[in-house]
């Protein structure tokens, strides 16, 4: 029974990202790009406070050009 699942598991894999892969290269679809925007808190150790992506960037530049 297990047998079965993992070969039907496997076929539908397949068969999916075959059809994924002519449906780009037949231009029917645009193929899926994962966006490159940061989502969610990131962490600084030094002022140990949470930051959004961009306020956290700033503040690299700030003590980058706080050290020179």
């Amino acid at each position: 029974m297990e047998f079965i699942l993992i070969v039907v598991g496997v076929v539908t894999l397949l068969t999916t990202t075959v059809l994924y892969m002519y449906l780009v290269d037949e231009e029917k679809i645009e193929p899926y790009y994962p966006t490159t925007a940061q989502r969610g808190n990131f962490w600084d150790a030094e002022t140990k406070k949470f930051y959004k992506w961009d306020e956290l960037m700033e503040l690299k530049k700030q003590r980058e050009i706080n050290n020179d």
